[in-house]
């Protein structure tokens, strides 16, 4: 599979994190979206940035786009924070079982 669309499987992943986060953390679904969304977006903006660490920038390029959009939602740091968890460990639990299998 090409990278792009290990990206796209990625995302699509995080977003349905990020709803079900929401869910768990009894706010609304779509606020949980959108923050999972942006966190996703602003990482795969940090990919294609040239001349810089992307093992380093796209995490935090993820946090500081969480963090913005949770702002501006009205949402709390840790609810934020408990978001951006349920955001990032559905995409890492399927790299790390696809490459246990290949």
């Amino acid at each position: 599979m090409g990278e792009y669309q290990l990206m796209a499987i990625a995302v699509a992943l995080a977003v349905i994190g990020g709803g079900v986060a929401a869910k768990l953390a009894k706010i609304e679904i779509w606020k949980g979206i959108v923050v999972a969304a942006v966190a996703a977006l602003a990482a795969i903006v940090a990919f294609f940035v040239p001349g810089f660490d992307r093992s380093l920038a796209m995490p935090l390029a993820g946090l500081v786009g969480a963090g913005v959009s949770g702002a501006l939602l009205g949402l709390s740091a840790p609810t934020t924070a408990n978001i951006l968890i349920g955001t990032a460990v559905p995409p890492m639990l399927a790299f790390v079982i696809m490459e246990m299998s290949a």
